[in-house]
């Protein structure tokens, strides 16, 4: 009976023994954690920035970043179009198509895909596991005389 009620101290008395044994450190014993700087205007949030097109006009916000397994950002996810959450779609592009303006320019974000691009893009699934399609995202057009994207 009186099993189930000390079951959750069970963790407790095992990290206990663990460093009465010298097996698990206090949290007294570790070192404090590093300390680096980030100054003003180095480094900004992005998420739920806002995303101009090429002829500057606003075509969405920010709502996720998608990053690789070394952490290095490969897509955003952007919200576009719709009035009120009616009509919105979410769709994945690529880091490359991004351009960060100065701070001069109140930290803007501008892509480089027009919005009939956009609405060709397929919409962005995150629900999406490893075995399922991967994701589909945009991606700016090559320069003339540059190999296409993603050959």
């Amino acid at each position: 009976m009186l099993a189930p009620l000390l079951a959750p101290t069970r963790p407790l008395r095992l990290a206990a023994l663990l460093l009465a044994a010298g097996l698990l450190a206090a949290a007294d014993d570790m070192p404090p954690a590093g300390l680096e700087l980030i100054y003003q205007g180095q480094a900004v949030g992005i998420i739920g920035r806002t995303v101009d097109g090429p002829a500057k006009e606003k075509v969405g916000q920010i709502v996720d970043v998608l990053v690789d397994d070394q952490g290095q950002p490969r897509a955003a996810v952007i919200d576009f179009g719709g009035f009120m959450g009616v009509g919105k779609r979410r769709i994945a592009v690529s880091w490359r198509a991004l351009h960060f303006l100065p701070a001069a320019q109140k930290n803007r974000i501008r892509i480089d895909l027009t919005v009939d691009q956009i609405k060709a893009t397929p919409e962005y699934d995150p629900t999406a596991q490893p075995l399922d399609p991967p994701t589909t995202m945009a991606v700016p057009p090559s320069p003339p005389g540059m190999p296409a994207a993603g050959k």
